[in-house]
């Protein structure tokens, strides 16, 4: 069985479940334990076997930071742990505000594959679109077929149409991928 090299889906659960562990009275050390138990997660489980050989967990988690994590949710988790043991008082808060932040670019992350889904559509209506109505014109019109395929503006046209519409596509496509 191949496993994720980035589990980011396992990261909100375990910050929600680090925070209501902390929130019952346990210390930070045992509600990653318990909520690693629950929702196993690449960056915690590092942070907690360094942890075990001897480091902070501070230690433990910059040492995590600069081995470079997968993603950057990983990254967030290993400072936000780093900061609460850091720091102290009630780390329910610190790991309440990674959940939301977590949920947040989640959700953005699945609004943005929503609008470029709809753009992959448009590029697709707006590539063939115009190729099936000259294709549908040059078949059904004989002057508009001796004009496009037989004169040199009308191949001009032809091929400056096909060459605009295929840089459109790429152009487009390239613009989604960015996103």
């Amino acid at each position: 069985m191949r496993r994720r090299v980035r589990d980011d889906h396992r990261l909100e659960p375990l910050a929600s479940a680090v925070a209501q562990a902390c929130r019952a009275g346990e210390t930070l050390t045992a509600a990653l334990r318990s909520a690693n138990e629950r929702h196993p997660t690449r960056a915690v489980t590092h942070v907690l076997q360094r942890h075990d050989e001897g480091l902070t967990l501070r230690a433990s988690c910059l040492e995590f930071v600069d081995s470079k994590p997968a993603s950057f949710d990983e990254l967030l988790v290993a400072h936000v742990i780093a900061l609460a043991a850091d720091v102290g008082g009630p780390a329910e808060r610190h790991f309440d505000a990674l959940a939301q932040t977590l949920a947040e670019r989640r959700n953005a992350v699945a609004e943005r594959a929503v609008q470029a889904s709809t753009a992959r559509a448009s590029i697709r209506v707006m590539t063939w679109v115009p190729l099936v109505v000259g294709v549908w014109l040059a078949v059904d019109n004989d002057q508009m077929r001796t004009t496009m395929l037989r004169t040199a503006p009308g191949v001009g046209c032809l091929v400056a149409g096909l060459a605009l519409n295929l840089t459109g596509r790429l152009w487009a496509t390239s613009l989604v991928r960015r996103t």
